[in-house]
């Protein structure tokens, strides 16, 4: 029965008596399998149409950004069409943007019209997503939300239709359309549509040519417009293309009608495109996108439903399912902001013009710097009766009930797949793989490649900031003056360096950028954090402290005993004795006041940016709140992008696909507004709060995770992990060999991987802080934020573990699938079958993406990784560097996920034993012994 309601949907054909199996191609081979299935390649023809449609858009927006420059205020001319017929770029779009009607067209041929219309919604989401990246549009979350539910309201409003089936173009009523033709008012409601139509198009069109700009139905009438012409061009297609189908048939040449429909649909067409290029200029893409679109999807299923009277067909809930779907994607688009707010290329930014002075004019120069704080709502306003910093006690020692749970999760959902495979339920196997798909496909793969690449320019922004220029210019303005909050002479920073048995050369170079600082002289305190055990170790501290003494507002060493009770040696319980010696003698003695102290921690071989501590210092003032709230600067962990490319160059290329994977992981999180972040090796934090949670646990081995976990648990879930984009490099392991190298590499990869007993931590805590949270809506806020995080650190950790065993796992499954097409047949013709495939497309395309977006950090930082500057042809080419990188590291990412998912088993099967590790030091390059280091060509 079900493959008979299958057949008659035109979701099989069984009709061929073959055997069910078949032996061409390999198993693998998911091309043959989506061209051996129409439904399937209809769906996928309607996603690429989707894409190319979208990326036509975003090219054309593109150009137009270019030829604007740093001009892009909204009050600002846009270009003239000759300028804009000029520029290649838009050209390109324009291509393919064409390219989207036939593919649809052949979507439709393939797959019913119900199946296609909900998939071409995945249009908004990509200019969602390229809007943001690549145009540098500006989004609030308001726009997002407005955004998903245009998208998701138009998929609900086509699946409520009554279902077609493909190959309806074939099967279009010609006859009824030539007798629609003659009589156009024999179907009254599709007559009253075209009276509406009519009406609406000559109220957009007096809308945009008489109404003055500053109308707020402007930029509604603009899409609007546009959506009416595609609506009636995707109908009048239909038509034409069916007749172009039965072009062998004399009578349909001979009815004039025929040549009507053509030029009447090539007129439409051409109408269209020009129309949806100008919206496309005036308006920002943003906007403008999902607003057309979405009035051209209701007005094309009005279209039908009016027009082969399909509502007939529709049941009562199918209906009021269509006609609410409609009203919440029409309101949608009006949560959207019409406005242009937009930041410009860095390159074209007057922050990075030579001739300028970031001085000069600092608040206009820093202005798309200013813009990208304001996304993650940084500056605020101190207010006069701020409420001080209340935490909760979490320095109470866990229990054993959760230790076992990162081996038991991992096992889990290693199992099920297996398992449902193994008692024959190979469709749900695959469901939870294509489950995991969703995730690999867009977490890992697509959200990295896209926010690395902001992220990378939101690092060119940064890079000749002047944040002191920008609060004396702020401090000019009486109305930044009433907002409060610490002055910048009084916030003091204590750069904190844990070290053991590091090299001496490497530590100078971590101190040189430090006191590269503006600031250094006058508000920075050098904090070395030394271990008593080490051979030598109050010579080699006092040395470095003595040579540069004088750069520095203040000099520390700090020395941590061993065998103190309750440790294990390591980061957290060296940083722990550090900050009690900074809270216990240095801000007594220097009579400095906690509420104006940012405590940063560094790992030893850090590169700071020359202008990191000034923007700290700017992020800290600013970082206000209301008025009986604790301001913001109490609660937040400030965090600048980790690049392990300090010796890039040198790295073996599987050391090289950890690091730059890693590294654009971060970066990416970061550059995301929206992300859940977490502290990452050197990072930033006010004194005031890390003495309230009581300082650093010294027997977890994660101290950066550990002690956002702690702040988060104490301060009720309120803490906030805040980027600033002066990336920070430091070294990859390195020894005297290849193989030293890649043991090194290892020890460090066993030892990040034991962040995997954090979880443990985070469910022995949860239920206790839970009960202490006070009120109702703040233990919703509370769990909200919690559930995020624990999926965050939980699936960093179990994707590298199983990643290594579902890859293979799905790629079985399909070729499960290809050689048994009979019985698998309801399994390949399904949405979870065309979902998985999509997927796979956007993991091999983000995988490709990754490998650019690390040539495009390499080149962000170039002059700071050594010897690039003076490197061969294959580094100083981005081109040269992209292509010798792709087979490289493609021919070692397995290598790397099964050392990577090994690491991650290891540390689940030791967290069910304890928390308290060994800290294994990763070797490190050592530069006393060299001169120079210069970079192989």
């Amino acid at each position: 029965m079900v493959e008979a309601m299958a057949e008659a949907l035109g979701f099989l054909d069984l009709s061929d008596g073959e055997s069910s199996k078949t032996t061409e191609g390999t198993p693998m081979d998911i091309g043959r399998i989506i061209m051996t299935h129409p439904w399937l390649l209809g769906g996928m023809l309607a996603v690429g149409g989707a894409a190319l449609e979208g990326v036509g858009l975003i090219c054309q927006k593109k150009a137009q950004y270019q030829l604007m420059g740093d001009n892009l205020c909204a009050e600002d001319p846009k270009p003239s069409w000759r300028q804009v017929l000029q520029c290649p770029i838009w050209w390109a779009g324009l291509v393919l943007y064409l390219l989207y009607g036939p593919v649809n067209m052949m979507a439709m041929k393939y797959a019913p019209e119900t199946t296609v219309m909900p998939l071409t919604s995945v249009l908004i989401l990509l200019n969602a997503f390229l809007s943001f990246a690549v145009l540098y549009e500006r989004f609030t979350r308001r726009d997002i939300t407005a955004s998903m539910v245009c998208m998701f309201g138009g998929t609900v409003m086509n699946t409520a239709m009554s279902q077609t089936i493909p190959g309806h173009l074939e099967d279009f009523p010609v006859d009824q359309v030539i007798a629609l033709s003659d009589d156009i008012f024999r179907n009254p409601g599709f007559a009253a549509y075209i009276v509406t139509w009519v009406v609406l198009f000559v109220i957009c069109f007096y809308v945009i040519s008489v109404v003055p700009s500053q109308n707020m139905a402007k930029p509604f009438a603009v899409p609007l417009m546009v959506g009416l012409l595609r609506a009636l061009f995707h109908f009048m297609s239909k038509i034409m293309v069916t007749i172009l189908m039965r072009s062998k048939d004399p009578e349909v040449w001979n009815d004039p009608n025929t040549a009507k429909v053509i030029v009447f649909t090539s007129i439409l067409y051409v109408l269209t495109v020009y129309a949806m290029s100008e919206g496309n200029l005036q308006l920002s893409a943003r906007f403008f996108v999902p607003a057309m679109f979405v009035a051209s999807q209701v007005l094309t299923v009005t279209q039908d439903l009016l027009f082969f009277r399909s509502w007939e067909l529709m049941s009562n809930t199918d209906i009021a399912v269509f006609v609410i779907a409609t009203i919440v994607t029409l309101a949608g688009v009006a949560f959207i902001s019409p406005d242009q707010r937009v930041i410009s290329s860095p390159n074209q930014s007057g922050l990075n013009t030579p001739l300028l002075s970031p001085r000069a004019n600092a608040l206009r120069l820093h202005y798309n710097i200013l813009t990208i704080m304001d996304e993650y709502r940084i500056r605020k306003p101190s207010a006069p009766d701020p409420a001080p910093l209340k935490v909760i006690d979490v320095n109470m020692p866990i229990g054993n009930f959760w230790r076992s749970f990162p081996i038991i999760i991992c096992v889990t959902f290693i199992a099920i797949p297996t398992v449902l495979w193994y008692v024959g339920a190979t469709f749900y196997s695959f469901a939870f793989l294509t489950c995991f798909s969703m995730y690999q496909g867009w977490k890992m793969g697509a959200h990295i490649g896209l926010f690395a690449f902001v992220g990378t320019k939101k690092i060119a922004h940064f890079e000749n900031a002047d944040f002191e220029a920008v609060y004396r210019a702020e401090m000019k303005d009486p109305t930044w003056k009433r907002r409060g909050g610490p002055k910048w002479e009084e916030v003091f920073h204590f750069v904190c360096l844990p070290n053991y048995k590091e090299d001496t050369e490497v530590m100078r170079l971590a101190i040189k950028s430090i006191c590269a600082s503006g600031i250094a002289k006058k508000q920075i305190c050098l904090v070395l954090a030394m271990e008593a055990r080490e051979e030598n170790v109050k010579e080699k501290a006092e040395g470095l402290l003595d040579e540069f003494r004088s750069q520095f507002w203040h000099v520390e060493a700090t020395y941590h005993p061993p065998g103190l009770p309750g440790e294990t040696p390591g980061k957290s319980a060296n940083t722990r004795w550090a900050a009690n010696c900074l809270f216990d003698q240095v801000f007594p003695q220097q009579r400095v006041d906690p509420a104006t102290a940012v405590i940063t921690i560094a790992d030893a071989d850090s590169e700071f940016h020359a202008e990191y501590f000034a923007a700290l210092s700017y992020y800290f003032i600013h970082a206000g709140g209301e008025s009986g709230v604790t301001p913001d600067r109490y609660i937040t962990i400030w965090q600048p992008p980790i690049l392990h490319l300090k010796n890039y160059l040198k790295q073996p290329a599987v050391v090289r696909v950890a690091s730059f994977m890693t590294s654009q992981h971060e970066l990416a999180n970061l550059s995301d507004p929206n992300a859940m972040r977490v502290p990452y090796s050197t990072y930033s934090i006010s004194a005031t709060l890390a003495q309230a949670v009581k300082g650093w646990d010294p027997d977890w081995i994660s101290e950066d995770w550990h002690m956002a976990l702690k702040c988060f648990f104490s301060t009720g879930g309120r803490l906030k992990i805040s980027p600033i984009f002066f990336p920070i490099l430091n070294y990859a392991p390195e020894g005297e060999s290849f193989i030293s190298t890649i043991e090194a590499r290892w020890v460090q990869a066993k030892r990040h991987a034991l962040g995997f007993s954090e979880i443990v931590y985070m469910h022995d805590h949860f239920p206790r802080v839970l009960r202490q949270v006070e009120g109702k809506k703040n233990k919703m806020v509370f769990c909200w934020r919690f559930f995020f995080l624990w999926v965050k650190l939980l699936m960093i950790h179990v994707f590298m573990a199983v990643f290594v065993v579902f890859a293979p796992l799905n790629g079985l499954l399909i070729g499960y699938f290809a050689h048994n097409q009979k019985s698998a047949a309801l399994s390949i013709n399904s949405w979870t079958f065309l979902v998985n495939c999509v997927f796979q497309g956007i993991s091999f395309v983000s995988f490709l993406g990754v490998f650019l977006g690390a040539v495009l950090m390499f080149e962000s930082v170039k002059p700071r990784v050594d010897g690039a500057m003076t490197a061969g042809i294959l580094w100083n080419s981005r081109f040269l560097h992209y292509i010798s990188s792709v087979p490289q590291c493609a021919f070692y990412f397995p290598i790397f996920c099964f050392f990577g998912g090994l690491a991650e088993w290891i540390a689940a099967l030791k967290t069910a034993r304890t928390h308290k590790f060994d800290y294994a030091v990763a070797l490190k390059p050592k530069l006393d012994k060299q001169d120079e280091i210069v970079a192989p060509a």
